[in-house]
């Protein structure tokens, strides 16, 4: 038995274990940037596993990630993943894009946190992701000082993230 989930770009059929996502030829490029994205992010483990990639009929096959969205787990610990992720994203040049609003791009199973479709991630030359993610925390009613967060925009280091990260975490 299978279910179907649709989104703008491609469908995902989910079999047992398995999630096939099936680009719409006109995707064709979004296909690539999710296979590219999927595979290098693979051994840090926040990406569903990837069992096959069919580059002629645009189709994943990877894992099914049985989660919760992360707003039916806002939990200090589920956060404080979340942080850490998309501060390595920003400190390897990776722009997921949704960010601000990850209400279906981050799942969470038992107390493992899953980042997933990449289909709309770009390298630029400043990416965002953890201030656009503090920004949805924001609206939540997390408090972040705007200061800590235009310093780390203007410049990206591990003790800036460390003072965002504390200062979500003592609100959390």
């Amino acid at each position: 038995m299978s279910e179907l989930r649709r989104g703008r770009h491609s469908e995902v059929f989910l079999f047992g274990k398995y999630a096939i996502k099936v680009f719409n030829r006109k995707y064709l490029y979004n296909f690539y940037k999710e296979a590219k994205f999927l595979t290098l992010l693979q051994p840090f483990n926040f990406v569903p596993k990837i069992y096959f990639i069919d580059f002629e009929d645009l189709k994943i096959v990877m894992e099914r990630v049985f989660g919760e969205y992360i707003v039916d787990r806002f939990e200090k610990e589920v956060i404080d993943r979340c942080l850490w992720i998309c501060y390595f994203l920003d400190s390897i040049g990776i722009q997921k894009e949704e960010m601000a609003n990850p209400r279906k791009h981050i799942l969470v199973s038992n107390s493992r946190v899953y980042f997933i479709d990449f289909e709309r991630s770009v390298i630029p030359g400043n990416p965002s992701n953890l201030t656009q993610f503090c920004s949805f925390l924001m609206k939540f009613g997390v408090e972040i000082p705007t200061e800590i967060l235009k310093s780390y925009k203007r410049e990206r280091n591990y003790e800036k993230f460390l003072k965002i990260r504390n200062s979500v975490l003592s609100f959390l």
